[in-house]
């Protein structure tokens, strides 16, 4: 989901702004998307039955206009329950709580504008669990210029947008990594745990990256990583709040929400994966009284002058490279995050 309209809050101290934190496609008027069978020990060697009329088979683009509709509908409303019925994972839990923010900062239903997804193409595994869609949000005859990766499991009998990270605007279509397809189209999957060929598997990405998110590791362990938007931000954020208050950062990878990989054509990976990133301010107190403020909140309303806790999930989407990459750079090339909790005083 695009945000409901709100600007990413930022922290500021004072009046100083302290910061904030082409795809191979398939044919998706041919591409079933039915909930298939459970595997079984024989799948491998039984072939499996085409869906049949009655199955009421829908395609990927089918999905992608019924996400549309019904987020749409629920943005206007503010509506979680209808949210719950299209969207999963990190995905809910950051704009179930961007609904609850909007709400106290006195949203209306008038205030809210539609947008919808344009020129999108799919790719995806074998089982069909899950696709990945990349297409562009449009907002009254305007077009963003930069796409928006739109990833979709089915979850309890439904399909589900689990993960819609924006890629950076330093980046295009043209510049994103190309997914390794077989003969049928199929990607492949990528384990966690499966770094063959590739310069760290999609786990120890998450934990590396999660360091590198705080400003934490050795210089080593930095160069690995392409420069990004969140970590230069976080970085930027940090040393304009000094002055102000004691910051302290703890970041990690929400294993509860699912990690997706997928093998790109240069040998390398695309994987989304979400971490979960807690900030405490404590401000400095001195004879110049200092305070704190989330910009733009309504779970951090006020000033705060003595600490501000805030948690956030972040969603990002990179580019692992082959081992034989040359630089052999891990790149985040998008993003999707918000504030989930906070509290001070």
């Amino acid at each position: 989901m695009q945000r409901y309209g709100r600007v990413a809050g930022g922290v500021l101290a004072g009046c100083l702004v302290a910061g904030c934190s082409g795809l191979p496609g398939l044919d998706p008027a041919a591409w079933w998307v039915t909930e298939p069978a459970p595997p079984s020990p024989t799948a491998s060697r039984t072939p499996q039955p085409s869906p049949s009329a009655t199955e009421q088979p829908l395609t990927a683009q089918a999905v992608i206009d019924e996400y549309i509709d019904r987020n749409n509908k629920a943005n206007k409303a503010l509506d979680e329950k209808l949210l719950a019925t299209y969207e999963g994972g990190s995905s809910f839990d950051i704009d179930k709580a961007d609904y609850l923010s909007a709400r106290k900062l006195g949203a209306k239903a008038g205030d809210y504008k539609p947008f919808e997804y344009v020129k999108a193409t799919f790719v995806a595994p074998a089982s069909k669990r899950w696709f990945l869609a990349t297409a562009y949000s449009k907002r009254e005859n305007k077009t963003a210029k930069d796409p928006t990766y739109l990833l979709f499991a089915h979850q309890d009998g439904a399909w589900k947008q689990v993960y819609s990270p924006d890629i950076s605007e330093a980046l295009g279509a043209g510049d994103l990594p190309t997914i390794k397809t077989d003969a049928s189209g199929a990607a492949t999957e990528v384990d966690q745990a499966d770094g063959t060929g590739l310069l760290m598997s999609p786990a120890q990405f998450a934990k590396n990256y999660a360091v590198h998110l705080t400003g934490k590791g050795s210089n080593a362990a930095k160069s690995r990583f392409a420069s990004d938007p969140l970590t230069t931000e976080a970085a930027k954020s940090r040393a304009n709040m000094r002055q102000f208050a004691r910051v302290t950062e703890h970041a990690a990878q929400a294993k509860e929400y699912p990690t997706y990989a997928l093998r790109t054509a240069d040998g390398g990976a695309l994987v989304f994966t979400t971490f979960a990133r807690t900030t405490v301010y404590d401000v400095h107190q001195s004879t110049q009284r200092f305070y704190v403020y989330r910009k733009n909140s309504g779970l951090l309303p006020g000033k705060y002058y003595k600490y501000m806790k805030v948690g956030e999930l972040l969603q990002v989407a990179a580019h692992i490279p082959p081992k034989s990459a040359s630089p052999a750079q891990v790149q985040v090339i998008g993003s999707y995050y918000g504030m989930v909790a906070g509290r001070g005083e």
